[in-house]
């Protein structure tokens, strides 16, 4: 009688084990995906493919440009206006190297902040990402600050 309180406790401990290691897994997953649809992101800028943009960027899509136009101006270019900026070869054309620095999910909404450093400096960006009725992640904001 006395294994009875162990069994039960053994058997406890290997279910909340599972059930930790399934939460981890689909935390993973979830980052997996987000970091793809940013890297896709930060691809076709690069490559200056707007195609690949569709399906990523959601419609209500913005960048926040800070000292765009110019330095004493800020800037609020929807998904249209972006777009044509890197099909007119205006901005893009700049390989990236990315390095994430924070990704938090909260059910359907996710913040990733991350560095984007070309061979000439870089950037801080801050990407805010929903989830489409698809289950889909999409890019709905974007906001760089250039460092040196």
């Amino acid at each position: 009688m006395k294994w009875i309180p162990m069994v039960l406790v053994t058997a406890l401990c290997f279910g909340s084990g599972v059930s930790l290691s399934q939460t981890k897994k689909e935390q993973m997953k979830t980052e997996k995906e987000i970091k793809n649809v940013i890297e896709t992101f930060v691809r076709a800028g690069e490559e200056r493919n707007v195609s690949m943009y569709e399906g990523i960027l959601h419609p209500e899509f913005r960048v926040i440009a800070n000292r765009y136009p110019t330095a004493d101006k800020t800037s609020i270019l929807r998904a249209e206006d972006y777009v044509g900026l890197i099909a007119k070869k205006v901005i893009g054309g700049t390989k990236y190297w990315i390095r994430y620095s924070s990704i938090d999910v909260a059910e359907h909404s996710a913040t990733v902040r991350a560095e984007l450093r070309a061979e000439k400096g870089g950037q801080w960006v801050t990407f805010l990402l929903i989830l489409s009725p698809e289950n889909k992640w999409q890019i709905i904001a974007d906001m760089a600050v250039q460092t040196e």
